[in-house]
């Protein structure tokens, strides 16, 4: 369905009133350039499918073997009162 709207071209750019936009004033949009015209349509990739992308990224390193599990202990956890003196023992040099 093609809908024809008024705009408005501003130093700032083609202003597209929200209200004419309807329920598509709350998504993500894109503008794509076409032969004729400018077409405005919601992204592709709805926002939500950026919490899958750090468990695809961590599988695609570690198939590149640039991302591996260690296998060494992790170091017991430091008290903060401990963690300071250390930082004032550290800061003195020597």
């Amino acid at each position: 369905m093609d809908t024809t709207i008024i705009v408005q071209m501003t130093p700032r750019g083609l202003l597209i009133p929200r209200s004419a936009l309807g329920e598509w004033s709350t998504k993500k949009l894109e503008a794509v350039w076409e032969k004729e015209a400018i077409v405005i349509r919601p992204t592709k990739r709805p926002e939500s499918t950026h919490a899958g992308t750090r468990p695809q990224v961590r599988r695609i390193l570690r198939e590149a073997g640039m991302l591996y599990e260690t296998n060494w202990e992790l170091p017991p956890p430091v008290s903060p009162e401990e963690r300071a003196r250390l930082a004032e023992k550290l800061a003195l040099g020597g």
